[in-house]
């Protein structure tokens, strides 16, 4: 009944505390809760922190507290607030430390006046406040009193409660920001803290050895598998960091797998001689040719690609990206791929509020198979786009697709990109023209299909499609794939075709890229000049002056892009026809036009091809007219320069230029790491650390073997040992030695499991287990209570020989095998409280025997 009455007292509690700031339920005035921050209402904090009540107190506490929440000052209530650290009352000291873990660094002065308190603190039975005490003293940035905190540290190094030793850990980074001179001092209290039994410190340890001494990898050797086998059973951040130190490590203490990195297991020819050799049977030893302590890290670390914490899922499958062999059954690459693929599908519901974790877990995959493209080959229709993906997934997603490319699924591909021009989405769509144009440059399959989707896209209402569309071709147009592929028509006449559609286009870019495309094939080809029969102009196709022309018209209402190719297309056509009148007069009132441009960019250009044209004008000089030619001569007497021949002005205007493929060139943020936020970001951000190559000189694996590696929990100095009897309970016909080799306890961490087939050297040891043992002897409190279950079954079996008196048995106490907590309640207390009242006394005897296991 006891732990009913404290159960519902708790939920009381809990519901007046979730309810204070409705006032039907409370019965009072909603301003007269701690939320009510008004002035009024803070002049009244004040005089509760100086109460003799300890109830007005604890109530001037909370409303600071609730003020802090709210975003308000608080810290004028300093120096009251330190007053109350002494107080008896465990609830108004914890509100206090609170308090002074906000405000301790701006007011070092007064905490210092209670810093015999704090020290006090340090001892106190509590963890809580151990712990709290602990980390005030830490933040006080005065160089006064590190002594005193480097004993604090020392002190609370070796503290029987997991909890207290993680705030010694975040300590260690603040100590050696304040004081870097301090390294020699915390490098030992850093060693025992990795040596640490308990997974709860696993994460701040590693995180104080990240702020300490990052390039100080030599110090893992001792604590290298025994992080390994915490891993598992760390918190979830406590994963993600350690991931991230064990690559490091890895990568330069581990020799590296014959088949690592972004080689394609397709190009790996099988060795069918060893095969063979062994009679047709694969070697037993599945982990031949890797070094055991990286098959042992990959191997422990595959379970978290099941966590629930996407962080965690990206770290380890960073780490199989930079680690695993490309080929292997049990810790291959691919063993990421359907992890990732998970986690990207079940966060990209806008539904779920997971948009930012799908988002960048997408891009993540984008980027590995932009360089891996043969992890993911089997799984293209994942990465198919949906309508109600976010445009940041469905560029990601496309650009996943496009890597993806190969002659086999060439035409899935460009049916899926087909489908994807008719997204709403604007950016979507035009990533999905220049996935197409892709295609038709590198797949000749199915090249003459795309370029009729292309070509199609001029004649689109959506004016950007059309402008992608036209730069699309231009690539098209100047690689190498029309040329090689007999199927497509030539530069020339889709140059034609892409010149008759120009009225119907409207962005200032696609035009600019007509315009230089129609200079560029301009020429006409000698042995047909007798076909013009006297039309157009000489050496140039028929169809162009007509494009001039429409050019010259619109010239002023042209953007400036356009502006410019149109000079640059005068220029290339006087280069190839010079003796056409026709088009000098074109051409000159072209150059009146842009001498008066309000662009300077414009008046420039017209300055610099009329000056690089003085060479062609000189050799035509005899057909102008006399008045112009002298006037001209007068004006350019002064210049100095270089004048080129028409044959050089050839070269340099109608030189063969090359365009880059846009999809496929080099982004923002590629230099940086695969998996990491600054090349997601596009920019390098604080605390990014470069993995780095795999050593040439391994370290021998003699180094990672250490006692830590099966370190016995941490026994408190000064607890009771208490005995108690154990009455038989069941029947059992099993030893009292339980031996566990490679397998975890029915429901516990697999943590314990190992990998087949492994040497000695990769934790294959057998762990004995003995009742009769002492406290030290447990290794964990599955071990302990299958022991003490056992050796009741036991007393019970051989009771109907004769009666034996019970036997005590020595066992550890709760705090040495698991966190402390407030309360100490137990099954066998309840059980105890359910038997007659006739028989309370002596149960109530029994249960201070046994509560004392688990305090």
């Amino acid at each position: 009944m006891a732990a009913l009455n404290r159960l519902s007292q708790r939920i009381i509690e809990n519901f007046q505390e979730t309810t204070r700031d409705l006032s039907l339920l409370t019965g009072s005035n909603p301003s007269s809760t701690p939320y009510d921050l008004s002035d009024d209402r803070l002049k009244e904090i004040s005089k509760l922190l100086e109460s003799r009540i300890e109830r007005e107190r604890l109530e001037g506490m909370k409303r600071i507290i609730a003020g802090i929440s709210k975003g308000r000052d608080m810290e004028s209530f300093f120096a009251q607030v330190v007053k109350n650290v002494v107080s008896q009352s465990i609830e108004i000291r914890k509100l206090v430390y609170i308090y002074l873990l906000r405000f301790a660094s701006t007011n070092s002065d007064l905490v210092l006046l209670s810093i015999n308190t704090f020290q006090k603190d340090l001892s106190d039975p509590s963890p809580l406040i151990r712990s709290m005490s602990l980390r005030v003293l830490t933040s006080i940035r005065v160089p006064v009193i590190q002594g005193i905190v480097m004993l604090g540290l020392k002190k609370l190094v070796t503290d029987r409660n997991p909890w207290v030793r993680k705030t010694v850990a975040g300590g260690l980074a603040k100590v050696y920001e304040m004081d870097s001179s301090s390294l020699p001092q915390l490098i030992p209290l850093l060693q025992t803290l990795l040596s640490s039994p308990s997974p709860l410190t696993l994460g701040a340890s590693l995180t104080a050895f990240l702020e300490i001494c990052p390039e100080r990898l030599d110090l893992l050797h001792p604590y290298y598998r025994h992080i390994i086998k915490l891993l598992v059973d760390a918190d979830e951040w406590g994963q993600s960091v350690a991931l991230g130190v064990l690559t490091r490590y890895a990568r330069v203490m581990l020799e590296q797998p014959s088949n690592s990195g972004s080689t394609n297991p397709a190009s790996i020819s099988t060795n069918t001689d060893d095969k063979k050799a062994n009679g047709g049977v694969e070697s037993e030893d599945e982990f031949s040719g890797i070094d055991e302590d990286l098959a042992m890290l990959l191997h422990f670390s595959k379970p978290l690609f099941q966590s629930r914490n996407p962080a965690v899922v990206l770290a380890t499958a960073n780490a199989y990206y930079h680690l695993a062999p490309s080929s292997h059954k049990i810790i291959g690459q691919d063993l990421l791929v359907k992890p990732l693929l998970r986690l990207a599908g079940s966060s990209s519901d806008e539904r779920l509020g997971k948009e930012e974790v799908g988002s960048l877990t997408w891009d993540v995959l984008a980027s590995m198979a932009e360089e891996r493209p043969w992890l993911f080959n089997k799984y293209q229709q994942a990465f198919f786009l949906y309508t109600s993906d976010l445009p940041s997934i469905q560029l990601a997603k496309l650009r996943a697709l496009i890597a993806l490319v190969n002659q086999e699924n060439a035409q899935i591909s460009i049916r899926e990109f087909k489908h994807y021009i008719k997204f709403p989405e604007t950016s979507t769509a035009e990533e999905a023209v220049k996935a197409i144009g892709h295609i038709v440059r590198n797949q000749p399959e199915v090249a003459a299909s795309g370029l009729r989707s292309l070509m199609k896209l001029l004649k689109s209402q959506r004016d950007s499609l059309v402008a992608q569309a036209v730069i699309e071709l231009k690539s098209v147009i100047l690689s190498s794939s029309l040329t090689s592929t007999s199927t497509l028509p030539t530069p020339q006449k889709l140059v034609a075709k892409l010149a008759k559609q120009l009225d119907g286009i409207i962005n200032s870019k696609a035009r600019a890229s007509v315009y230089w495309l129609v200079g560029q094939f301009a020429a006409s080809d000698a042995a047909k000049e007798s076909e013009k029969q006297g039309l157009g102009w000489e050496g140039i196709e028929l169809w162009v002056p007509d494009i001039l022309r429409k050019g010259i018209k619109g010239f002023t209402d042209e953007g400036e892009q356009s502006k410019l190719q149109i000079l640059t297309l005068a220029t290339k056509l006087l280069v190839l026809s010079p003796s056409s009148n026709q088009l000098k007069l074109l051409s000159t009132y072209l150059f009146s036009l842009a001498r008066y441009d309000l662009n300077y960019d414009v008046r420039d250009r017209a300055r610099f091809v009329y000056a690089l044209l003085k060479g062609v004008r000189d050799e035509n000089a005899s057909t102008m007219n006399g008045d112009e030619t002298k006037e001209e001569e007068e004006e350019e007497e002064d210049r100095g320069g270089v004048i080129l021949r028409r044959e050089q002005v050839k070269v340099v205007i109608l030189g063969k230029r090359e365009i880059g493929d846009s999809v496929t060139e080099k982004r923002v943020g590629d230099e940086y790491q695969v998996g990491s936020m600054s090349r997601i970001a596009g920019k390098r951000l604080n605390g990014y650390e470069e993995i780095p190559d795999w050593t040439d000189d391994p370290t021998d694996s003699s180094l990672r073997d250490s006692e830590f590696e099966n370190v016995q929990p941490p026994t408190p100095i000064g607890a009771p040992t208490p005995t108690y009897p154990i009455p038989p309970t069941a029947l059992s016909s099993q030893g009292v030695n339980i031996s566990r080799q490679g397998v975890s306890p029915a429901g516990s961490s697999p943590a314990g499991s190992y990998p087949r087939n492994m040497t000695p050297a990769l934790g294959s040891g057998v762990t004995n287990i003995n009742v009769n043992s002492t406290k030290g002897k447990f290794q964990d409190l599955d071990a302990f209570l299958n022991s003490e279950s056992e050796e009741e079954s036991e007393e019970e079996s051989d009771s109907d020989d004769g009666p034996s008196a019970p036997r005590a048995v020595t066992a550890p106490p709760r705090s040495a095998i698991v966190p402390e907590y407030d309360e100490d309640t137990s099954e066998s207390e309840s059980e105890e409280e359910e038997t007659d009242d006739d028989d309370e006394s002596q149960s109530e005897d029994e249960h201070d025997e046994r509560a004392a296991l688990y305090r």
